[in-house]
């Protein structure tokens, strides 16, 4: 009985990881397809580098990229440079990034919100991964319920 209590906990367990997998995934889907409608107005760059050291495991870095842009007469500035806020990588990575960026730079900004843009789509990558993660997670959730109803 209590081993069929553990299988229990470890299906609720991955169930959990399994629906916080595709929620993010559905937030990262969207803003990868909200900005893939966004008009593109030429901008320059302010200021590039690499920024500091995320916070977590593997501890990769975001990429610091300020830049400005004029819609309808009205100058912006902004240093989002990813569709989905917060992507990032290694240091290496992130500078090679930052100074292969022309300026100008093409700059994707909302159209019913100018001071909200970026300068690049994500690819559809990350949201692939966690829908395949959240997947296996309810496959492995759904083998201990049935080894909790049915024994191991």
């Amino acid at each position: 009985m209590a081993h069929a209590s553990a299988q229990i906990g470890y299906g609720l367990l991955a169930i959990f990881f399994g629906f916080l997998a595709l929620w993010g995934a559905a937030r990262i889907r969207g803003a990868i397809r909200r900005a893939r409608n966004w008009l593109t107005i030429p901008g320059n760059i302010l200021e590039r580098g690499v920024g500091e050291p995320m916070a977590g495991p593997g501890r990769g870095y975001l990429p610091r990229v300020r830049y400005s842009y004029t819609v309808q007469g009205k100058q912006y500035e902004n240093d989002q440079v990813f569709s989905v806020r917060g992507t990032g990588g290694t240091s290496t990575q992130m500078r090679k990034l930052v100074d292969s960026l022309p300026d100008p730079i093409p700059v994707h900004y909302n159209p019913g919100n100018p001071a909200e843009s970026c300068l690049l789509l994500n690819r559809m990558g990350s949201y692939r991964l966690l829908v395949g993660f959240g997947a296996l997670a309810f496959l492995f959730a759904a083998v201990q319920f049935v080894l909790a109803a049915f024994g191991s």
